[in-house]
């Protein structure tokens, strides 16, 4: 009798030496091999430990599943476990797996927004970035229903209810994980808008109506055409007066870029039958603003309609190289047309 209950307490101390052994071993002593190459982990929101074990045995990135709870559930983690994408080694080590799994920043992908980008074209680079983004769901999120989609406040208030979040997305570079949806890169773009805006002194005015009755639709609006029509800072203020003036005397924006979005070219002098084309964007044709912006404008576009550069001149023209060259008369622009445009 006395030698069975020896013989059992043996093998349960064996059992329990070997089991601490490899617990101990799996945590803090295992490492990838060398050269061992790294796979994309995917948890989803809501994943429990024992699913979560489950999948990181089936993608071969631990060996023991009972092994890796234990340890979740001794160290505290069974809460801390982040949804998202993760990038791990097949081999590692208990404690470093969890550092990644725990990590909030997860996976992520850097995606750089030029300024001047139209929401489509914002669309194309996000969508390019983060594949699980279909075009349905940037159309939702961006198109008429978007302002009401997103938090981000009275910025959004001014826009027509039939148009979308064209201007509003602000050219930058950002940082997002790879399992953002298309509504939190929508609404973060449009919240950096309003954090530069904070940020460049500009105060937005109650009621989105400056006191020279510019209105924030109107202010992002003239300054996607800036953004369209040159690059410097100093010729965006220069043609922001300009238009200006023109706006003052009656005149028509007569901006290339407009007729450009309309056609989907990108002609530095549009042609004459594209400046008849039938459109309320088109500039040539239709007195005043366009009804909305043609672009996203940054922020040297937007401070330059706040802060417009009085001048004689009445027309510019901008080279194939970015050279802007003005004039105060309309057979000077013509000749400079002649000259510069060929």
């Amino acid at each position: 009798m006395l030698r069975t209950i020896a013989i059992f307490f043996g093998i349960m101390i064996v059992i329990t030496v070997v089991l601490t052994g490899g617990f101990v071993f799996d945590t803090f002593i295992v490492s990838p091999e060398e050269g061992a190459a790294s796979v994309i982990f995917e948890v989803e929101s809501g994943d429990s430990v024992s699913e979560i074990a489950e999948d990181l045995s089936e993608a071969e990135i631990i060996e023991s599943e009972l092994f890796f709870k234990m340890y979740v559930k001794l160290t505290g983690n069974a809460s801390n476990l982040q949804a998202g994408s993760f990038e791990l080694t097949p081999g590692m080590n208990f404690r470093a797996l969890v550092a990644e799994l725990t990590d909030a920043q997860a996976q992520e992908v850097e995606v750089t927004i030029p300024e001047g980008y139209t929401v489509e074209q914002i669309g194309e680079v996000v969508m390019e970035a983060l594949p699980s983004i279909s075009e349905e769901d940037w159309e939702e999120v961006t198109g008429a229903n978007g302002k009401w989609m997103i938090e981000v406040g009275e910025i959004l208030d001014g826009i027509p209810d039939e148009q979308g979040l064209e201007g509003y997305l602000f050219p930058d570079t950002y940082r997002f994980r790879v399992d953002a949806t298309a509504r939190t890169i929508v609404e973060t773009m449009a919240l950096t808008l309003k954090r530069r805006l904070v940020e460049s002194d500009v105060v937005i005015p109650e009621g989105l109506q400056f006191e020279n009755g510019l209105t924030f639709h109107e202010l992002i609006t003239l300054a996607s055409v800036v953004e369209r029509e040159v690059r410097a800072p100093e010729d965006m203020k220069i043609v922001a007066g300009i238009f200006f003036t023109r706006l003052k005397i009656g005149m028509a924006l007569q901006a290339d870029s407009t007729v450009n979005y309309v056609t989907g070219k990108s002609d530095t002098a549009v042609s004459l039958e594209d400046s008849r084309v039938d459109s309320p964007y088109n500039t040539y044709q239709n007195l005043g603003f366009p009804p909305g912006p043609i672009s996203n404008p940054g922020m040297n576009a937007i401070l330059a309609v706040l802060n417009p550069t009085d001048s004689d001149y009445l027309y510019f023209l901008t080279t194939d190289d970015g050279e802007v060259i003005y004039a105060k008369t309309f057979d000077v622009h013509i000749a400079n047309k002649y000259q510069y445009l060929k």
